[in-house]
């Protein structure tokens, strides 16, 4: 049986945990509001290029781009995948492993190799363990990124699509909804437009505004040179949604802990005064057993 002193002990432990649990709640809340503001408004921007893109498309009519064509010769599936560097974020990490587990399933039981471009260490960890092959991998980089290395990571994939390495590529991250909210997605990456309508060219059905863009030069030559920056500017959403959804987890899942803190702290008090208060009647009970014994002495 734990004496007083070890449930002391035990208490002032955990009331040194909670001070940590809610400094990370603090640290991960600042770091919220820095990227969620950067992600909402990489939104707009990335819905209006997907307009213009879109606009830019329906006015050419034929358009052969390598970027726009499935590699039907290989039958290699390649997954870049985005998740965090380091734990205490809950169910985030998880959640990313258990579908992306499912789609490689999914893919070897149609008959399809798969390979991986993982960036974050605990997607390496994770699948270093396991039978899968491992293109790529990038530690240390989802604490502090920029759109140069989405840029970078976009000319390796579409460098790669275009020897044929890969029939497709897939993307994989965490959209951010809200605190309490972040969903796992796995979209399309390469090629970048699956199919050509009547209208023109549908990129990843998005609506077209009409707005009345002066296109110059022609549109095809404007459409392949925006192909690139759009495939950047998708993967550098990506990685702000998994880094944004990343702070959201972790900041949830610390003020978890400082609740579960402070309930083991309110327990542990409970047994503690019930323990000190047993002992206080023992002692009294034994003074007054000896005084009892000498007055009959």
């Amino acid at each position: 049986m734990a004496t007083l002193k070890d449930i002391k002990r035990k208490i002032g432990a955990v009331k040194q945990t909670q001070k940590l649990t809610k400094a990370m709640n603090m640290v991960a809340a600042s770091k919220l509001r820095s990227t969620q503001g950067r992600t909402e408004s990489l939104r707009a921007y990335a819905e209006e290029h997907h307009r213009l893109m879109d606009t830019i498309g329906d006015k050419c009519r034929s358009v052969d781009h390598p970027l726009l064509q499935t590699n039907e010769s290989s039958k290699k599936i390649e997954i870049l995948a985005f998740a965090s560097d380091r734990g205490l974020c809950g169910s985030f990490n998880t959640n990313l492993f258990h579908l992306l587990d499912n789609k490689i399933l999914s893919l070897r039981q149609e008959g399809y190799e798969v390979s991986l471009f993982l960036v974050g260490r605990k997607l390496k960890e994770y699948y270093q363990r396991r039978n899968v092959e491992i293109s790529h991998a990038m530690t240390g980089v989802m604490s502090s990124f920029d759109y140069l290395l989405a840029k970078e990571i976009s000319e390796i994939l579409t460098r790669e699509f275009l020897k044929g390495d890969f029939k497709e590529v897939w993307l994989l991250t965490t959209r951010f909804h809200s605190v309490a909210r972040q969903v796992p997605s796995l979209s399309p990456f390469l090629p970048l437009v699956h199919e050509i309508t009547e209208r023109g060219l549908n990129y990843h059905q998005t609506t077209s505004t009409g707005y009345g863009y002066l296109i110059e030069p022609d549109p095809p030559t404007l459409f392949g040179r925006l192909i690139p920056r759009s495939l950047a500017i998708m993967i550098f959403q990506a990685m702000l949604e998994s880094a944004t959804s990343e702070n959201a987890a972790r900041m949830q899942a610390m003020d978890n802990a400082s609740k579960n803190c402070k309930e083991i702290t309110q327990n542990l008090t409970l047994v503690y005064n019930k323990l000190r208060q047993a002992a206080v009647t023992t002692e009294l009970l034994d003074i007054v057993n000896g005084s009892e014994a000498l007055a009959a002495a």
